[in-house]
Formats: structure tokens, C-alpha cells, sequence
């Protein structure tokens, strides 16, 4: 096939001025090697094609990057050969790539796709010092990363994404010139111009949350509007770039301490929230402990700054501690510091906990058999315990971490006890014991703490006739 001959009546249809002009503009600026991403699907094969089109005079430092991650046996080796074949058409260099090292142990995820996917990205930029690398997002995916990040409750930077220019800490930087174009309108252009391009067939697999989305809920959502969806959540996507962009530059205009101090003493804190927010998410991502720290968590700790407390947050290894405008991270805890997160769990949902562990609660019937297996040893006191939900009058329930002077009557206990005696009791190190959720009614009654038995107050048992599943799981 003349590859050259199809990329040019692609860019008849498509046009250069079509494509989004903050990507165009970094991409023609650009000084060094540029890594353009090919699956070998319609919109990285359409990037692939215009760029080669409309950049004429940066063709010898093109490469076409194809990542195969082995997931789809023939039809991988296929996907590879076919990007292989249009870059050697088009005369330009073709590195390929292999997630070799892949657990097999583990199930495939599309985040453990993604990063082994830009590892190889990074392994390529590094060599080349630099690199710009242009992938084939483009509108749809914009819609579906805004519910996804929306589901996750993801900040103002995650929102604003897939950005049609994003500069990462290690230095490489993705450009997204498609983002401006829908997903029919570029199959339309390719079929137009007879270009074929290879058809992922676990795209239709609704078992991962993106594909769950563009298969079933986006279609049954335009369906019953009368708006364009991918336009306007390109235009949201916009808007929100424009304000983490002002989030920036005010912050570049504020007199906060470097991200990098540890202990950090901020002066009077005033001005937008958002503003202390990002700064905030510097400083944790200096101390890496993204991903270690949720957003409540987060918020607890924006509200103690603001208004001058004291407070105390497990953070991976060690804890995040506020006195004033005073913020350090440190391995050790500290009794003196309240601990003052909380989470809510409601009846049949799972909580995920920022040390990695979920706590899930769930209703069912009592029963004989449940009640022999209760009887019998199979649930517990560490993992696993059934509470009796006539003595809960409450449909949901506070999580939070023990604090000094935490007591309660611990399951055919003569009376009440502190946590701290019952933790001694059972061997569960300080480290440990500073990590376990503790479960209790909206008005404070502890209702149980993993590894401890559960408040006998709340003991199932033959008069029981609803319950309460509590599952911890680390």
C-alpha cells in the first residue's frame, strides 16, 4: 500500500487547522525526537498519518512506538506487524515494545496496562532526552475520562484531562492533537480514503470500566438527550483546564513554602481554597505518598490548616500532622495529635482505607446455618464478625481510627475496657493497631475494631433477626 499517498488524502479530509492548535503549535516548536503512538487502531493510526502529513520537515525525527502487551495472542503479533508495515511505508523508524515482565498472577487491569505502556513511553523519551510523545486520544475519550475521573472523585488537574498538551514530573510530555475530533468523524475519513486500520476485539469486553461506559452507558445517555455529549465534554474539559491553569498561576503568585519542606510552616493562609488544595498535593506528592491518602483525608487536613488546629493523618509508612500552620510528615505517632479522620459505610458497600485495606458491610437473614457457623468458630474477630441490626438504630456508621480513652464492653465482657487494654491483650503492635478502622454509630458507640471482638451490646443471637456483615480485608 502507498502509505504516503493515504496520509495525504487523510489530510485532505482532516485539515491541520482541524486538528487542536495548542498540540499543533507544541509539535511544530518542538526541537527534538517525536514518538508517535500506534496501536494500530483508527485514531492512533489517523495521529500517526496527519502528523507524518502536515509536518513534512519533522519526518526524520518521527518514531513509531507500538507497545504489544501480549493479551491477545495472534491477533497482538498481527497489530504489530501491521504498524510495523505503515512505518516502514512511510520510511520512518519503528521501535516496538513487549510487557514481558507481566504477572501472570495478577488479573490485567487497564491501569497495570496503562503503566506498563508508558514505562516503555519513559524508556523511550529518556533515550531520546526528551521526547515529545503524540498519542491518538481524542473526543470520546474525553467523555469517558471525565466519568471515570467523576466516579473517582478524582481533583480539578485529574478532571481537566486528557489535556491536549501534558508535561509530566520526569519530563516527558504527551501531545493529543485529535482531541478536537470525534471517533466517527475519524473512521469516516479513514474509510473515505480506503485506509484500513486493525480492530481491538476486547473493546468490547464490558467487564473494564471504559469499555462498560463507551458500549453501554454513553450510547443510552445520548440516546435520551437531545445535546452532542463528546462536544460538550470537550468544552467542560476546557473550562476546567482554564481554571486549573488560574489555580497555577496564583499559586506561582502566593508566598507558600517550597513543596519540598518537611516540616513546612505556610503563612497566613487566605485566598481560594483551591490554592492551599494544590499546593497541599505538591507537598504529598514530594513526600510521594500519592495514592496513600484519600479525600476526605485531604480535606480534613485543608479544614485544620485553614482554621489553625491540630491533627493527625496515617499516610503510607508514617503520619501527616497539622499544629497551626505548622504541617510535617513523620514516621512515628503521636499521642498528642487527635486523629480526626472519618469515613462513612453504609449497608452493603465497600470503603476503601488509606492504608490499602477495604472494610465492606452487608445485610442478610439470620438463619440456622449461620448461626451453627457463628457458633462454631467460622467467622472472625480479626476479619469477619455479624452484629445484630435490631440494636443499631442507624442505616449508616462512622469509621474512624482509636483515640486515647476509647472504651467499650468487648463481646461476654463483665464491663467496659479501653482499646488500648484489649490491643495489649491480643499482641497487635502499635504500628498495626495505629492502621485498624473502628466501626461506630453515628453517636459514638464502638461497635467493633479488627482483631478485637465486636461490642456485645450487639452480639447476634437466636432472637437476632437481621445482621450486619462487617468483612475487613487487608
Amino acid at each position: 500500500m502507498d502509505w504516503p499517498n493515504k496520509a495525504d488524502a487523510l489530510a485532505d479530509s482532516i485539515s491541520k487547522s482541524g486538528l487542536h492548535l495548542k498540540a499543533t503549535e507544541k509539535i511544530g516548536s518542538s526541537t527534538g525526537s517525536l514518538g508517535v503512538a500506534c496501536s494500530g487502531g483508527s485514531d492512533s493510526l489517523a495521529v500517526l498519518l496527519l502528523v507524518f502529513a502536515h509536518f513534512p520537515e519533522l519526518r526524520s525525527r518521527i518514531t513509531v512506538l507500538h507497545f504489544n502487551h501480549l493479551l491477545r495472542g495472534e491477533a497482538s503479533e498481527q497489530d504489530a506487524a501491521f504498524v510495523e508495515e505503515v512505518a516502514k511505508g512511510l520510511e520512518l523508524e519503528f521501535v516496538g515494545g513487549l510487557w514481558k515482565d507481566r504477572d501472570d498472577s495478577i488479573s490485567v487491569s487497564e491501569e497495570r496496562a496503562r503503566k506498563a505502556r508508558h514505562a516503555f513511553f519513559d524508556a523511550f523519551v529518556f533515550e531520546k532526552k526528551g521526547a515529545l510523545i503524540i498519542s491518538g486520544h481524542q473526543q470520546d475519550d474525553i467523555l469517558e475520562t471525565l466519568l471515570l475521573r467523576i466516579a473517582r472523585a478524582s481533583n480539578l488537574k485529574g478532571l481537566s484531562a486528557p489535556k491536549p498538551v501534558t508535561e509530566f514530573a520526569n519530563g516527558k510530555t504527551m501531545v493529543r492533537p485529535l482531541l478536537t475530533l470525534s471517533k466517527a468523524a475519524i473512521e469516516t475519513a479513514l474509510s473515505d480514503a480506503a485506509i484500513p486500520w486493525r480492530e481491538d476485539a476486547s473493546n468490547a469486553d464490558s467487564r473494564f470500566d471504559r469499555n462498560r461506559l463507551r458500549n453501554e452507558v454513553i450510547p443510552a445517555w445520548q440516546e435520551a438527550t437531545q445535546f452532542d455529549l463528546g462536544r460538550a465534554a470537550a468544552q467542560v474539559r476546557a473550562f476546567l483546564e482554564e481554571a486549573d491553569e488560574a489555580i497555577e498561576h496564583q499559586l506561582g503568585q502566593s508566598a507558600f513554602p517550597s513543596p519540598s519542606d518537611n516540616p513546612a510552616e505556610l503563612m497566613e493562609v487566605d485566598g481560594p481554597r483551591a490554592v492551599l488544595r494544590r499546593w497541599f498535593q505538591m507537598w504529598i506528592a514530594s513526600r510521594k505518598l500519592d495514592g496513600s491518602i484519600s479525600t476526605s483525608v485531604v480535606n480534613e487536613v485543608l479544614d485544620r490548616l485553614a482554621d489553625l488546629g491540630k491533627g493527625q493523618w496515617s499516610a503510607s509508612e508514617g503520619f501527616i500532622r497539622v499544629n497551626g500552620r505548622r504541617i510535617s510528615f513523620e514516621k512515628d505517632f503521636d499521642q498528642d495529635f487527635l486523629r480526626v479522620e472519618r469515613f462513612s459505610l453504609s449497608p452493603n458497600e465497600t470503603l476503601s482505607l488509606p492504608s490499602g485495606a477495604k472494610l465492606s458491610s452487608q445485610w442478610t437473614q439470620s438463619s440456622e446455618k449461620l448461626l451453627g457457623d457463628l457458633k462454631n468458630g467460622k467467622y472472625s474477630e480479626s476479619t469477619t464478625v455479624l452484629l445484630d441490626c435490631d440494636r443499631i438504630p442507624h442505616e449508616s456508621f462512622i469509621i474512624r481510627f482509636w483515640q486515647p480513652g476509647d472504651r467499650y464492653q468487648a463481646l461476654n465482657a463483665p464491663g467496659n475496657r479501653k482499646l488500648q487494654d484489649l490491643f495489649g491483650d491480643r499482641k497487635i503492635p502499635k504500628e498495626e493497631r495505629n492502621k485498624l478502622p473502628v466501626v461506630t454509630t453515628n453517636d459514638s458507640l464502638i461497635l467493633w475494631c479488627p482483631g478485637l471482638p465486636v461490642n456485645h451490646l450487639v452480639r447476634v443471637t437466636e432472637k437476632t433477626k437481621e445482621i450486619l456483615q462487617l468483612t475487613y480485608t487487608f
